[in-house]
């Protein structure tokens, strides 16, 4: 009996020192109250730095950042200034283009990690056909070539007078926040209409 109690004892202080610097796991130098240095499984994440959700966040997707200096975890809102985002905004802005085609502009961007989406893209000049009034929709895109995002723009068929300026707004995804699906290749069956038989996310 005796030396269950000093037993009790003895665990009861460690566990009271520990408390006050913080208990480490693979670590002798604890940075928060449980400081685990290694994998680590729960079926819950209890995080007491989170800010409570607003009425106006209720319907709206949140992702969490976790801070590397003391581990905590808070709220990403892109509305803050100076807060980490999701995406990137980048706008290439290509002058004196030959005539109105872009053929391939490297952005530098590597395939492997990021994900490219053109949001917009248009020409600043005035394209020509001879005399048939005919008018041509721009094609516009990006490619992988090379392991790197190349952008690309062209009016088929038509000619500028001058050289001109093509303007892309993109989007820059981390593919870490993207899922990606392959492509998929559907044969309509000479006809002008088709349904998806396999969609890829289900309402």
């Amino acid at each position: 009996m005796r030396d269950k109690f000093y037993l009790s004892l003895a665990a009861l202080l460690f566990i009271s020192t520990n408390a006050q610097v913080g208990i480490g796991i693979n670590t002798a130098q604890p940075r928060t109250d449980l400081d685990v240095n290694g994998s680590f499984k729960s079926d819950n994440i209890i995080a007491g730095t989170v800010d409570q959700i607003g009425l106006d966040e209720k319907d709206r997707y949140l992702l969490l950042t976790q801070n590397i200096s003391d581990n905590s975890i808070k709220k990403i809102d892109p509305r803050v200034p100076g807060s980490p985002g999701i995406a990137t905004i980048a706008t290439y802005k290509l002058t004196n283009v030959g005539g109105d085609w872009v053929e391939q502009f490297n952005t530098r961007i590597n395939t492997t990690d990021f994900a490219v989406v053109i949001l917009s893209a248009y020409f600043d000049r005035d394209l020509s056909l001879g005399t048939s009034g005919i008018l041509a929709m721009p094609s516009f895109g990006v490619r992988n070539i090379g392991g790197f995002w190349n952008l690309y723009a062209d009016y088929s068929g038509m000619s500028s007078l001058s050289n001109g300026t093509w303007t892309f707004v993109c989007a820059i995804y981390p593919k870490t926040y993207v899922k990606l699906f392959g492509e998929r290749t559907k044969n309509l069956g000479n006809t002008s209409s088709g349904t998806e038989a396999t969609p890829i996310l289900n309402p």
